[in-house]
């Protein structure tokens, strides 16, 4: 009867105990810091843009960074107008085609992703 009785405890300590701990490290993880969001990170310069066929050429002069495909792009003027448009597949540097999603981009508006 005391065996028993003294497994009985020792399974129910350590069960109580992964609670315990496993309540710890939720806790933990609660805590941790959340990533910063981040900045808008000036892509290039709208060079050139067809209305007609929906799109704009982007200046990437001595930039390093190259959008992918499919990006999500922002051309903002001195006004604050975004127009949003996306990166598209043709690309020759300094030169990157995206497609205008909606709005009114301009040369000369700053591209920011």
């Amino acid at each position: 009867m005391f065996l028993i009785r003294f497994i009985l405890f020792s399974c129910l300590t350590i069960v109580g105990s992964l609670f315990i701990l496993n309540g710890c490290a939720r806790e933990e993880e609660s805590k941790a810091p959340q990533p910063a969001t981040v900045a808008p990170r000036v892509v290039g310069e709208v060079a050139i843009v067809d209305e007609e066929k929906r799109f704009v050429l982007i200046d990437l002069d001595s930039n390093l960074y190259v959008p992918a495909p499919g990006t999500a792009l922002q051309a903002i003027n001195a006004k604050g107008k975004i127009a949003h448009l996306k990166a598209s597949p043709e690309q020759k540097r300094p030169f990157v085609a995206a497609d205008i999603v909606d709005g009114e981009p301009a040369v000369g508006d700053e591209v920011v992703r």
